[in-house]
Formats: structure tokens, sequence, C-alpha cells
């Protein structure tokens, strides 16, 4: 039970917090640049259908969002000398950073070929992420319990986790096309792999975690039991099919709706990113001054608003400047969207008497996920009804206005709502824990 439980007594050294969070900065360039130009280069260099690749990758979401769920609730039933997590973290790093590189370095095949290579390449590249990835961020709760702490290391988390999406996202578009591609897809996985590992280095589980868990049914029964999950996972599940619906169609929107060139292209991204790194911390003291769940609210609330400049840009000046806005809410969601999944796990914890990181992050995986087989549909639907071609270097007045509405358009409704289940997490906490919380302090 959770009360013959005892968290570690001595504090964690920084050193050890700051190659823990390392994790970041390669899961997040690898799968972030993976969203954001693998459809591309594919469909756009490779001259593969993107109506087939679209619809192809929705069935592949829909299996991989399984083993999604199936790999957090082998992790907690695991039990070795190395412990639950650590034995997936180091199996699947490799892998995931190679797989990468060869989905941007394939052999010589057809339209067809390349259509089959793309997909198991990417089976497996999404496989070895979800292990990863996964197992990373079940230490996180585990490791860090108290409240002062968890938010200073969620912090750090996001730095790292904002430094690989500043450089998957602005950089590998502009690098693929100046380097080629498997340059920069060889650069990345080199990147991928010193990070992943040295982060190993800052890992550490509680051998009193490592008891035998529920049966599946039972785990996924008590999860979805917590009254707090399902407004969270919902929340999270519309605001993820929005920001990474934003990755994907932004590369198609700077090439066909408002043209930008490498360097204008990687300002547009990398402001993001630039303007997300000192919010990320601004977020963490906003959130232990009114709340996470109020920060997390207001940041949705921005995206929203700053997103629908996309419907009437028409100059690079301003999709720049609108890119820059963006990172303060994207940063409020890298770092706020984490802290209350692990208070969503402490909560169950407490109900169920037994810490089940993976089974939860395996579910908000699994369902996160689903939101990808979403976006592709969305996407297949897209190409069909808007005439996009994938041979024309200027696409058709229709074509252009539905890349304006998948930027600017559609993510409104989707956050909308994401506000309300919010709201609705908000109303089954007690009061005491949306009020001022403590200032953030490093407990060294």
């Amino acid at each position: 039970m959770m009360n013959e439980i005892t968290t570690l007594a001595q504090p964690v050294p920084v050193r050890k917090r700051i190659a823990y969070s390392t994790h970041q900065l390669g899961s997040n360039l690898l799968w972030n640049a993976f969203n954001t130009v693998a459809v591309y280069y594919y469909v756009t260099e490779l001259h593969v259908s993107g109506v087939i690749l679209s619809a192809s990758l929705i069935a592949y979401g829909l299996i991989n969002a399984a083993l999604n769920l199936l790999a957090g609730h082998i992790s907690d039933r695991t039990n070795t000398r190395w412990g639950r997590r650590l034995p997936f973290i180091i199996g699947g790093a490799l892998p995931f950073c190679v797989t990468f590189y060869f989905i941007f370095a394939p052999p010589a095949l057809g339209p067809q070929g390349l259509l089959i290579y793309f997909l198991v390449l990417t089976f497996i590249f999404d496989l070895c992420f979800t292990v990863t990835a996964l197992n990373f961020g079940s230490l996180f709760p585990e490791m860090y319990q108290e409240k002062r702490t968890r938010l200073y290391v969620g912090a750090l988390l996001q730095l790292f986790a904002i430094l690989g999406l500043m450089v998957g996202v602005a950089l590998s578009k502009s690098l693929g096309q100046t380097l080629g591609w498997q340059t920069m897809a060889l650069v990345f996985a080199g990147i991928g792999v010193v990070s992943l590992y040295v982060s190993v280095y800052g890992s550490f589980e509680n051998p009193a975690y490592r008891e035998q868990s529920f049966s599946f049914r039972e785990a996924v029964t008590s999860t979805f039991r917590n009254p707090r999950f399902i407004p969270y996972v919902v929340a999270n599940f519309l605001i993820q099919f929005s920001t990474t619906l934003f990755t994907t169609v932004s590369a198609f929107y700077t090439k066909y709706v408002v043209s930008l060139n490498a360097l204008e292209n990687t300002l547009f991204l990398g402001s993001i990113f630039i303007v997300a790194i000192p919010m990320s911390f601004l977020w963490a003291r906003i959130a232990t001054r009114i709340s996470t769940i109020r920060a997390a609210m207001i940041s949705t609330l921005l995206y929203l608003l700053i997103t629908l400049a996309f419907l009437f840009e028409t100059n690079s000046t301003s999709v720049i400047i609108t890119g820059a806005f963006l990172g303060i809410p994207i940063a409020g969601f890298l770092v706020l969207l984490n802290i209350l999944l692990a208070d969503v796990i402490d909560y169950d914890a407490e109900l169920t008497g037994r810490r089940r990181e993976g089974m939860y992050l395996g579910m908000n995986g699994f369902i996160v996920r689903l939101g990808l087989s979403l976006q592709y549909a969305v996407m297949a639907i897209f190409f069909v009804v808007s005439g996009y071609d994938e041979h024309l270097k200027e696409q058709h007045a229709n074509t252009i206005l539905g890349f304006r509405i998948l930027l600017g358009g559609l993510p409104i409704g989707f956050l909308l709502i994401a506000i309300v289940m919010l709201r609705s997490y908000q109303s089954r906490l007690k009061p005491t824990q949306i009020m001022i919380e403590p200032a953030i302090m490093p407990a060294d």
C-alpha cells in the first residue's frame, strides 16, 4: 500500500536532474522532425501519393496506439534486477535513432515500394519511440514527488524538450534541403543517441514500487475510475491533435500559401521555440501563483486566439511574427500538461495504493495516438477534396484555402472543447489544490 512505500530520503543532485532531463532533447528532436518533414519528404520529394500515404497511416496509427497501451502495462508489470523502466530505455533508444536515419535514406524503389518501406520503417521507429519515451516519462512522477522539485525538474525537462522541438521543427526542412536529407537524418540521429544515453545516468527507480501490478483488465478499468483522468486525457488529446496538425501542415503552408525561403522558414519555426524557452520557466512560475490547471486553460485560450492569424497571413514577416507569439502558449502546453498528468498519477496512487505510471502514460499515449490517425484522416480527406497535386509547384485556389483552414480554422473547435474539459478537471479538485502554491525552488 502507498503508506508502506517511502520516497527516497536524499535529494537528487542537480547534475542528475539535468542528465535525466536530456532525454527530452533526443526524443523530441527525432519525433518532431519526423512529424514535420517525413510526409512532406515522401510526398513532395519522392512523389509518393499523398492520399494513399495518409490513408495508410490511419491504420498504422490505430495499431501503434494499441501497442502504446500494451507497452505501458508491460512496463508496470516488469520486475528485473535493473528495474521496471531502465531495461526498456536502454534497449529501445539505439534502434529508435537508427531507424530515424533509414527513414530518410530509402533505397531506389518505385512509388509502391517506397510506400511499403516508409510504413515498415515508421512502425519500427514509432514503436521504439513509444518504448523509450514512455519509460522515461514513467520515471518522472516516481523520481520527483515533492511539488517544488517536480515543478523545477519539469521546467528543466521542457527546456530540453523545446531545444529538441526547435531543432526538429525549425531546422529539419531547411537542413534537409541544403545539406541533404540523409545528412540531416544522420546528424539528428547522432544527437539522439548521445542525449538518450546521457539521460540514463540521471535515471533511477525506487525498488519499493516493483510490486505485482493489476491484470490488464483491472489496470484499464481502474485508470478510467480515476475521476480526474478522463477530462485530462480528452483535453490533452485535443491540444496534441491541434499542435501536431500544425507541425505537419506548416511545411505545406510555407511552401504553397505564404512561400518562405530556407532562412525565413527557420526564422518562422525557430522563433516559436526561442520565445518558448524563457516562457517555459515563466509558465512554471505562473502555475505556482494561480495553479497548474488555471495556467493550462489560459495557455489553451492564447493558442486558440493566435492561430486565427493563419487564416489571413499574406507575407513572410507576419507569418514569422505569428510564429513568435505561438511560442507563448506552446511553452505552456509543454510544461503544464506533463505536470497535470503527474498529479493525476499521484491521485491514482492515493486511490489504489499502487504507482502505475506506465499504464497512465500508455493510456494517454493510446488516446493521443488516435489523434494521429484522426490527423491523417483529415489530411487524406483534404488531399482529395482540395484537389492537391503533389506534382504541381503552385496549387489551386481551393487547395490554398484548405491549408489556411487546416492551420487557422479547424483547431478552434477542438481547443474550445479542450478548455471545457480542463474546466471540468478543475471542478474535481479540492479548493486547496487550486489555491496559491509554494514558489519554485530547487530542493537541494
